[in-house]
């Protein structure tokens, strides 16, 4: 695949000059004269790649870079300029930049920069497969959904991670979608492809687990009528997901602990070690180091896991996913219960964005299947969702009763504290909700 690079220079020989070279690098070149001219050809048909130079006759690649970049966020922009004073590269990075080149250059550091570039699509283009790939592994048409900043910052540190042979500790809420992140790591990182495996610390025994996660050789206790291979053997060269962890026995953290440091492990009843090569991704739904401290959980194995830890936030910190997850789920729902395409009425939107979800995704998920199932037209109404969502709820504590000559200022401040209660003190969701800018609202809490 040849990539589209955007060259924006005045200078025809310059612009000439970089054509040539990204040319023998693999892209397909289209070149801008001006400013004008390189809005128009990003609107039109936006690239993979632009080079800007500084200073154009109507205005200044800096600010080409940052329109480009605030509307594709992914995409590489290199900066070219004979006058790089220290403002202008700080104005050029903050606005996206990722590199530099300072005339009068060398063909080769051109030449590098440009398969920077390369590396750079080739890796985002396989990471956008490996998501869709994911999706359809977990049974659905579409990537997950990451709209808020903080679902995005937890797909980007997944992305980081993938490629190091680090543990991942993963923290969170029940449901809020620890599972899917740590099948992004393994499916983002160079284990793709490789053995994948799940085992829920807490909803196995201990003398089950030790055999479940480690193995045990033939005759190793009553039953053990052969050689059985442990998760740990049978994920070599893959991943071992330990969902919640935390639950695991204090025999089981033991091994784990040894396993971890040693990289190899003996089965039940064995007396040879095995080495294997797996990634460990643990997933924790109560505060590990909470647990440490009261002594129910071991140090010394929470240092080992808590390398790389990612938190994945509660599903009502993070409103902007709530409708977008809403409508994929939707779309899941009608096509495994083989019903038509539903779509959410306004009403359910406000519904949805006030429920403070305690199950998380998952509740959420459950609440649009069964309303799938209850809604006879393509319109999810309010009346097809739980009694929870719908039923308004008792005056928040802590909110004063609001007497019968209450005046206007006074039902506007009964609301505001009322919803500001529903956001549990979030200001910020808070004047989203209510439609007002956030230093309106802390001017009307003002007493």
């Amino acid at each position: 695949m040849k990539w589209d690079l955007l060259v924006v220079e005045d200078d025809t020989a310059m612009a000439g000059l970089l054509a040539e070279l990204a040319e023998k690098a693999g892209f397909t070149v289209r070149t801008a004269p001006c400013h004008a001219t390189a809005a128009a050809m990003l609107a039109e048909r936006p690239p993979d790649a632009l080079f800007t130079d500084l200073r154009l006759p109507d205005g200044d690649g800096i600010d080409i870079i940052r329109r480009a970049v605030g509307a594709l966020p992914d995409l590489p922009a290199v900066l070219i300029t004979g006058y790089a004073s220290v403002p202008d590269v700080a104005a050029a990075f903050r606005g996206g930049a990722m590199d530099l080149v300072t005339k009068p250059f060398e063909t080769r550091q051109v030449e590098q920069v440009l398969a920077r570039i390369e590396a750079r699509l080739q890796d985002d283009r396989r990471v956008a497969g490996l998501t869709k790939k994911l999706a359809i592994l977990e049974g659905i048409d579409d990537p997950p959904v990451a709209v808020s900043p903080q679902m995005q910052e937890v797909a980007h540190l997944a992305r980081q991670v993938s490629t190091m042979d680090v543990p991942v500790l993963l923290t969170g809420e029940t449901g809020t979608g620890k599972g899917v992140v740590a099948r992004l790591v393994h499916e983002f990182g160079g284990r793709s492809g490789r053995p994948w495996f799940v085992v829920n610390c807490g909803s196995v025994s201990a003398s089950l687990a030790e055999s479940e996660l480690f193995g045990h050789e033939k005759g190793a206790f009553t039953g053990a009528v052969r050689r059985k291979l442990g998760l740990l053997e049978l994920a070599d060269g893959g991943t071992l997901f330990l969902d919640e962890i935390n639950s695991a026995p204090p025999e089981i953290q033991s091994r784990l602990l040894n396993f971890v440091q040693e990289r190899s492990l003996l089965r039940v009843g064995g007396q040879q070690a095995v080495t294997v090569n797996v990634r460990l991704i643990a997933a924790a739904n109560e505060p590990l180091q909470a647990m440490v401290e009261a002594g129910r959980f071991r140090q010394d194995l929470f240092f080992r896991l808590n390398v790389f830890p990612i938190h994945i936030p509660p599903l009502r910190e993070r409103p902007d996913d709530i409708l977008p997850l809403a409508q994929q789920m939707l779309t899941h729902s009608a096509q495994r219960l083989n019903r038509p395409a539903r779509h959410l009425d306004e009403g359910c939107h406000r519904l949805l964005l006030d429920y403070p979800w305690p199950g998380n995704v998952r509740e959420l998920e459950n609440v649009l299947q069964r309303a799938v199932i209850l809604c006879p037209g393509e319109t999810i109404l309010p009346c097809h969702l739980p009694a929870e969502l719908t039923v308004t709820p008792d005056p928040p504590t802590g909110v004063a009763e609001i007497p019968r000559e209450a005046t206007l200022a006074e039902l506007e401040r009964y609301w505001i504290e009322t919803v500001l209660e529903r956001c549990q003190g979030n200001k910020t969701e808070a004047a989203r909700r209510l439609g007002i800018d956030p230093s309106t609202l802390h001017r009307k809490l003002r007493p």
